[in-house]
Formats: C-alpha cells, sequence, structure tokens
C-alpha cells in the first residue's frame, strides 16, 4: 500500500510541477503541453488501471479546485481516462515511440474534447473554435512533449511490461 501511495504521489507531483514550471516555458502561442495527461498515462501504464483511476480522480480534483463552476468534472474525466490507459496496458507494443506518443496524443484529445463537451453544453460556437485552436493542437504538443518523457521512464526502469 506505501509504495502505491508513494508511486501516485510521485506522479501527481511530477504532473504539477511539469504543469506550473515547465509548462509555461514550453508554451507556443496560447498551446501548451498538458503534463497531468502525460503523467496520468505514465502512472497508468507503469502501475495499472487502479492507479490510474485514483491517481486521475487525485489529479482532477486539484484541478477542479480552481474551477468550482465546474467542480468534479476533471476528476470525471481524468478518472476514465486513467482506468481507459490502465486497461490497455497488456495490449500496448512498449518502446514504440510512434505508439507512445500516439497514445499520450489520443488521451489529451479524449479528455479535452469530453471536457469541452460538457463545459460548452454542446453549444457549437463555444465547442468548435476551442477544440480546433487548443484542443488539437494541444494534444498534438502533449504527444510531441511525452514521447522523450516516456522514454526517460523507460529507461530510468520505471516503466515496465504487465507480469
Amino acid at each position: 500500500m506505501r509504495s502505491f501511495v508513494r508511486t501516485t504521489l510521485g506522479w501527481m507531483l511530477l504532473a504539477f510541477v511539469g504543469e506550473t514550471m515547465i509548462g509555461p516555458l514550453l508554451r507556443i502561442g496560447n498551446v501548451e503541453p498538458d503534463f497531468t495527461i502525460i503523467a496520468l498515462v505514465m502512472l497508468a501504464l507503469a502501475e495499472g488501471s487502479f492507479a490510474g483511476c485514483v491517481g486521475g480522480f487525485a489529479l482532477g480534483l486539484i484541478q477542479d479546485l480552481t474551477t468550482p463552476n465546474l467542480l468534479g468534472l476533471h476528476a470525471l474525466c481524468k478518472s476514465l481516462l486513467g482506468y481507459a490507459v490502465g486497461r490497455l496496458r497488456g495490449r500496448l507494443v512498449y518502446g514504440l515511440p510512434v505508439v507512445e506518443g500516439l497514445l499520450i496524443t489520443l488521451a489529451a484529445l479524449g479528455h479535452d474534447t469530453l471536457y469541452l463537451l460538457v463545459q460548452s453544453r454542446l453549444n457549437s460556437d463555444e465547442f468548435l473554435r476551442p477544440l480546433v485552436f487548443t484542443v488539437i493542437p494541444g494534444a498534438l504538443y502533449s504527444g510531441l512533449i511525452g514521447v522523450p518523457l516516456m522514454r526517460l521512464a523507460d529507461a530510468v526502469g520505471i516503466l515496465r511490461a504487465p507480469e
């Protein structure tokens, strides 16, 4: 149990350091990589669906404290994402940067699209513009930034194939 808590807290710390300190430095226009998604994908791949779901809920709940009008939406989206990526854990080919980049890109795209759908209340003007100009470039940028981080985590031995 201690290992689970320590691992989850370590990934959460990585996510918030990346989100608050490194993300603004890597900003291009109004697009920056989503380090919480990258860290959540790496947590779910390293530890499985339970850790991904719990870690996603904790990360999302902390993010939700900054937007109280939609309290719980980040937690819900990140919990679903962590669980889904954790379930894919045994079905992925490990070590291929294309697979890892595509996984992070799709995870960021799915999370942000679901969040934007609920936030915009299906209003096409409030949905399509941010989707095209913020969500899609942000997902691609997160996938691009996430590949070297995944390679580094794999080289250090943090990511491991499921038993």
